[in-house]
């Protein structure tokens, strides 16, 4: 069947297939050909269909740099940006814009010009040494998710207020709250009403955290970078509704008092790391078991803990999680007697299928090894205990790595489980992995495009990846 044949939405699939995010770069910069205006180009039906495929026009980002030569106004250039992002008509648009030391008339621009008059569900604004920030307008009724990046902001006195943004959901924020003198401004943020909110590069202290927190109790997914003080918490953080959890603590105070606050019935994953997977944070076995016995913890499947100052003791940790599908303690272990006949037999972590352990001593790394094979054969005869698919553990001794990667390798084709043994990752200057990459796909395309792009009925240049 030729592909003209085709009925009109097998074609606008196609076409939206072959279309990716676009990027316009002002001042322009040499760019390649767009898919959108080369489908356009072909015949006058392609050209009909990819006009009025909204979907195709929907997802674009924006760069201003008002510091670099060229960049004048943006008045024209934004004028031709709008006019593509007409072609979206209803559709919900992911619209990301980055402005680099723009004025506040040049923001006003922006604003007025693409923020305005469209039906934007996912935001994206970074001001990055600007005079006055690019935030939300008050036409942010769909806006659903929202990005803000704020940096290098120079007299910044007051955060700012954002309008109401009554569909918003999720929030990721990047910016250093010390850059403000009043953060008032920041609890009116709708935090009832998210599900998702994120913080990333700078980590923020955790009272300021602590009474934000204390507003959002509908969120479902949380990452947080938390730089913890000192003294206690005068009140309790009851999340409800919380499945996933990353904290991403700055060494320094102890973060006990702020993990012990926590209550999170329904939580499922629970990841307490560092940037920086060599420092040994001070948080200890006993704030995380009160967090567990506080919560409950009885839906809880996949638990990270980075290296601590203290050793971690295994059992009191583990014991009380017992939907565990998969366990990662990356500091120094304690394992009181009997620890490992308690894995086993399932006595811990029942549903556990993979373990990633720090470093082991030699013992307690044969105790381990036996351990899977024990375990593996329990499985075979109680229907409510699952045999190991993956452990991995790290010794200290180089001399007696091979020995131990070779039992491994015998203990894991015995019961048909992936088993390894490494050196330790501190002395590697790397971390152990599961043989999964740990690499995420890019945020959104790169690219560039000029003034004439937009006119569909001349040839034209977009950097689309």
């Amino acid at each position: 069947m030729p592909f003209d044949d085709l009925p009109l939405e097998i074609i606008q699939y196609v076409f939206s297939l072959c279309c990716r995010r676009v990027k316009f770069t002002i001042p322009q910069e040499p760019g390649l050909g767009s898919t959108h205006v080369t489908l356009s180009l072909v015949c006058s039906r392609w050209r009909e269909i990819a006009l009025n495929t909204s979907a195709l026009w929907a997802d674009v980002v924006v760069e201003y740099d008002a510091g670099r030569r060229r960049a004048g106004g943006p008045t024209a250039s934004f004028q031709l940006i709008q006019n593509w992002l007409n072609r979206a008509g209803t559709t919900p648009i992911s619209l990301y814009i980055f402005v680099y030391e723009a004025s506040e008339s040049q923001v006003a621009v922006i604003s007025q010009t693409l923020l305005s008059s469209f039906h934007i569900s996912n935001l994206r604004l970074a001001s990055i040494e600007c005079h006055h920030l690019l935030l939300p307008t008050n036409n942010s009724d769909y806006l659903e998710s929202l990005h803000l990046s704020l940096h290098d902001l120079g007299q910044a006195d007051i955060f700012p207020r954002l309008p109401e943004m009554p569909s918003l959901k999720r929030l990721h924020l990047c910016l250093h709250p010390g850059d403000f003198v009043d953060l008032t401004n920041i609890y009116l943020i709708p935090w009832h009403q998210l599900r998702v909110f994120t913080l990333s590069e700078i980590h923020w202290s955790s009272q300021i955290l602590f009474n934000i927190l204390q507003r959002c109790k509908s969120l479902v997914e949380c990452s947080l970078l938390v730089k913890p003080g000192y003294g206690q918490h005068e009140h309790d953080i009851v999340l409800p509704n919380m499945e996933s959890l990353v904290l991403d603590i700055k060494s320094g105070a102890s973060a006990d008092p702020f993990i012990r606050s926590l209550t999170l019935p329904n939580l499922k994953s629970l990841k307490i790391t560092s940037w920086n997977r060599h420092l040994k944070l001070p948080v200890s076995t006993e704030a995380i078991v009160i967090m567990t016995q506080r919560s409950g913890f009885k839906h809880l499947t996949d638990f990270s803990l980075c290296r601590t100052e203290q050793p971690v003791d295994v059992r009191s940790l583990l014991g009380s999680m017992p939907a565990l599908k998969s366990v990662e303690l990356l500091g120094s272990l304690m394992f009181q007697p009997g620890t490992f006949d308690d894995f086993s037999s399932g006595t811990i972590g029942p549903q556990l299928e993979k373990i990633r352990f720090g470093v082991m001593s030699d013992e307690e790394i044969g105790l381990l090894l036996e351990t899977v094979g024990h375990r593996h054969e329990k499985a075979k005869t109680v229907s409510n205990i699952r045999p190991f698919a993956f452990v991995a553990g790290q010794c200290t001794s180089e001399s007696d790595l091979e020995a131990h990667s070779q039992r491994a390798k015998q203990c894991g084709e015995a019961s048909h489980v992936h088993v390894s043994i490494i050196k330790d990752c501190l002395v590697l200057g790397k971390t152990l992995d599961w043989g999964e990459s740990d690499s995420e796909s890019s945020d959104f395309s790169m690219g560039s495009a000029s003034d004439e792009e937009l006119d569909l009925d001349e040839e034209s240049y977009i950097d689309e990846e």
